[in-house]
């Protein structure tokens, strides 16, 4: 009866290991070379002034953020990233002098008209951010730039911080 059941495992263990086979083979395999190159914003992000800078208080978090249409409310940037015409990066260090970021851009090309450093100054994740920095060619961060953003492309785009004359806020 013992020598039954391990056949029968054997057999089973057989069989998955040949379909697993069958399907690697069937799609390609799992080549790395067959994937695609990756797609990213990257840069820096200075803070004038150094740690010494920051708020005393209520920075919860800081992240840059490329929005494919301006955010017209505080709850349109939790559904455009729910939505995913929003990306953004892992979580900044707070109260340092700089920090770099890159954020993966997935389904390119994509065309990204609002590019921010936000931190949110609150406990409400849906309401309480504020634009620290505003990606804006011309100078006027009234005026936002656009970039497209191409398969297997990596866009540059530095920021610099000023608490002390922070960007028009968009939802103001």
């Amino acid at each position: 009866m013992l020598t039954l059941a391990v056949l029968t495992l054997a057999v089973r263990t057989l069989a998955a290991s040949a379909l697993a086979a069958l399907a690697l083979t069937a799609c390609g395999g799992l080549d790395p070379g067959d994937l695609p190159p990756e797609t990213a914003i990257t840069g820096s992000v200075v803070f004038e002034g150094g740690s010494a800078a920051w708020p005393d208080s209520n920075v919860y978090e800081v992240r840059v953020a490329a929005f494919e249409q301006i955010p017209t409310a505080p709850d349109s940037v939790f559904n455009a990233i729910i939505s995913q015409t929003a990306i953004i990066s892992d979580t900044l260090p707070r109260y340092s002098a700089s920090a770099g970021y890159r954020i993966l851009v997935p389904a390119p090309p994509r065309t990204f008209r609002y590019i921010v450093v936000a931190m949110r100054n609150g406990t409400d994740f849906l309401k309480d951010w504020l634009m620290l920095s505003v990606y804006a060619p011309s100078g006027d961060p009234a005026q936002p730039g656009t970039i497209t953003v191409n398969p297997g492309s990596t866009t540059p785009i530095n920021f610099s911080v000023d608490f002390n004359n922070l960007p028009p806020q968009p939802f103001e």
